[in-house]
């Protein structure tokens, strides 16, 4: 028996490449269909349910407590603010109404959402000495620290 390299079978992709060409075409062609249907889906759905939530930046100035929200495409009378001891929650709401008027009857469409976020401060919210402006998609909220009454406790020893 002859052990060398030309016993060795010889590896050829033609019936790879004549398989491909022919018995998984389809297979391939509906795998594509598919993942370009889920990626429609998703992006569709991404759309319309955004579940990201607010970009929101809190710091301290020397005199106040500043909060700045990121509202991208939001305007002024969607947004709600509302003021829980040191809790403030900030809401989006958006509602469309479309009418489509058909030779037999007339349709309508209802879109509504809304999104929004609660932000814990160290401090309780004054209400009266705070401050909202929003202005180029950003919400600005500030408070001066003067109006908080802040006291510490002493460690009793034992």
């Amino acid at each position: 028996m002859n052990y060398g390299d030309g016993n060795l079978p010889q590896k050829k992709n033609d019936h790879f490449m004549v398989a491909s060409e022919f018995g998984f075409k389809p297979l391939w062609n509906m795998m594509q269909q598919m993942d370009s249907l889920f990626s429609q889906f998703f992006n569709h759905l991404d759309n319309h349910l955004p579940f990201h939530s607010f970009q929101i930046d809190t710091f301290e100035t020397e005199t106040d407590v500043i909060v700045e929200v990121k509202l991208p495409g939001c305007k002024r009378n969607q947004i709600k603010l509302e003021i829980v001891e040191n809790h403030l929650r900030i809401g989006v709401e958006d509602s469309i109404q479309e009418e489509i008027k058909y030779p037999t009857h007339t349709g309508r469409k209802q879109f509504y959402s809304r999104r929004e976020q609660m932000i814990t401060l160290p401090y309780t919210i004054p209400e009266k000495d705070t401050l909202v402006t929003f202005q180029n998609e950003m919400l600005r909220i500030s408070f001066p620290k003067n109006a908080l009454q802040r006291r510490f406790l002493t460690l009793d020893d034992q």
